[in-house]
């Protein structure tokens, strides 16, 4: 997963991962400290999954900063979906994947030089699967149809694919990637998110809120960052391409007595998941 450190807006340098935010992620992983992953489908994900297929078919669904959540062989399964794409710096993730869920028939794929855009060395293709193994800012900075070539690269999609318009996604699917990244880049995330969803498509974005701290230090801490509702409204309502950001619903994240103690440890009293559904325009115009 990435959350790279430099650049602030888009006349800056390209943003990238630094080596240092690569080795703390490579060294969660490990070291095997994967509390962001969870063994189930995301509950809201199960509750709110028709919001990401309102097509009645070929829905294709980018996951940011995928991990190796099951939650990608949630959204594989579902009749209405023809591409699942997600993203993750660290290979570890695409393997145990693969390794996790083998009826997918992952296999790894290197790309051509050609595409060193992305500083990638491989993509696992699956059954309507794609892994991208490189950082996420790489992939989202270049240009559309070069972009477009890089997603369907080697996979049977691009026997489907014509190259003739931009390979856009119906639904973008957040549980853990704005919350890791860092807060300096969220308008850039933001505005990223809208190149690469179609006209009328929708996000589905979870974060956590640290809503009671015991100091300022624990309300800033990170990752996972805090992303209150204002926070995601002031974001993404001033982003020319969204038409609606809405609070779907918001829950107690703190429910047992271990929760309560590993993030009192950390200084957090009061900790939210907010689910919000955020709506692309449908005309192209920003």
């Amino acid at each position: 997963r990435s959350n790279g450190n430099n650049g602030t807006n888009m006349a800056n340098p390209p943003v990238t991962i630094t080596d240092d935010v690569q080795g703390f992620w490579a060294a969660r992983w490990s070291s095997a400290a994967l509390g962001w992953h969870k063994r189930d489908v995301n509950p809201h994900l199960q509750k709110y999954n028709d919001l990401l297929v309102e097509k009645d078919e070929s829905n294709r669904i980018f996951l940011p900063l995928c991990g190796k959540s099951v939650d990608m062989a949630y959204l594989v399964s579902n009749p209405k979906v023809s591409h699942v794409v997600g993203i993750d710096i660290i290979k570890q993730a695409a393997e145990e994947f693969a390794e996790d869920h083998p009826t997918l028939s992952l296999k790894e794929f290197q790309p051509s030089e050609s595409c060193d855009a992305t500083s990638s060395n491989s993509i696992f293709h699956g059954d309507d699967i794609t892994i991208i193994v490189g950082d996420l800012f790489n992939l989202l900075q270049m240009e559309s149809d070069e972009r477009s070539k890089y997603v369907t690269l080697g996979s049977t999609v691009s026997t489907e694919y014509d190259g003739s318009t931009p390979y856009l996604f119906d639904s973008i699917y957040d549980r853990a990637s704005m919350v890791a990244i860092n807060p300096s880049l969220r308008n850039d995330y933001a505005t990223y998110m809208g190149d690469i969803l179609r006209p009328g498509g929708v996000m589905l974005l979870v974060t956590i809120d640290r809503r009671k701290v015991t100091n300022d230090a624990s309300k800033s801490d990170g990752p996972p960052f805090s992303i209150d509702e204002s926070d995601v409204r002031q974001l993404y309502e001033s982003q020319g391409w969204v038409d609606t950001v809405e609070l779907l619903e918001e829950v107690d994240d703190l429910t047992t007595d271990d929760d309560k103690k590993r993030w009192e440890k950390k200084g957090v009293l009061e900790l939210h998941e907010l689910v919000f559904v955020i709506r692309k325009k449908t005309s192209e115009s920003k």
